[in-house]
């Protein structure tokens, strides 16, 4: 059932994106990767003896092009990726070598402590976002070349590691559209009270 989260919260993004956002250029845009994501979800392609998931290297695209959309180039943001790389390739690793980790750190745990880091960390939906995508796949690339040193053939971008990618940035856009909820009643409530003259 690999892949099964990925592929509904997916489409969910693709009906969200087309029925409920205005015409764009940037609309169609994303409308079209998500729809692309989706039929190379099981395509995979050799890159220098590695067998890469092709929806590893759209991922991948896609990171870096939020990253210098938004402006994300400090070397606070560096160094954040390279703490999300490492807690998300560490607790694979450890998943890996002991049992228990097996059962403690399923794909929502894993989600879910990404969540807090970035969320603890970093401001703004983009930037959490294009942090997310580009820890996961590094931290792919960095288990497979772990795994062929010690003499195993793995895949970098098993569909696991896209739930994880899929649960921690809906979990993401969810709390991103709380906040903006909140602070849309807050102005209504306040614009009430001066109306009717309350401080």
């Amino acid at each position: 059932m690999d892949g099964a989260i990925f592929i509904w919260f997916v489409w969910m993004g693709v009906v969200i994106t087309v029925f409920f956002q205005k015409p764009s250029l940037e609309r169609t845009g994303s409308a079209f990767l998500l729809l692309v994501a989706i039929c190379v979800v099981n395509k995979t392609v050799t890159l220098m003896g590695i067998s890469v998931a092709v929806l590893l290297v759209l991922a991948y695209v896609c990171g870096y092009l939020l990253w210098i959309k938004n402006g994300v180039r400090t070397v606070y943001a560096m160094i954040l990726l390279i703490m999300l790389t490492a807690a998300y390739t560490s607790i694979q690793l450890f998943a890996i070598y002991d049992p228990v980790f097996t059962y403690l750190y399923t794909k929502w745990s894993v989600a879910a402590i990404l969540f807090i880091i970035i969320h603890l960390t970093l401001n703004g939906f983009a930037e959490r976002c294009s942090l997310l995508i580009l820890s996961i796949v590094h931290g792919e690339v960095i288990l497979t070349i772990i795994f062929r040193g010690m003499g195993f053939e793995r895949t970098a971008g098993e569909l696991a590691s896209f739930d994880v990618m899929a649960i921690s940035i809906m979990a993401t856009w969810i709390w991103s559209s709380f906040v903006k909820l909140t602070v849309h009643l807050e102005k209504t409530v306040k614009k009430h009270q001066e109306r009717r003259g309350y401080s």
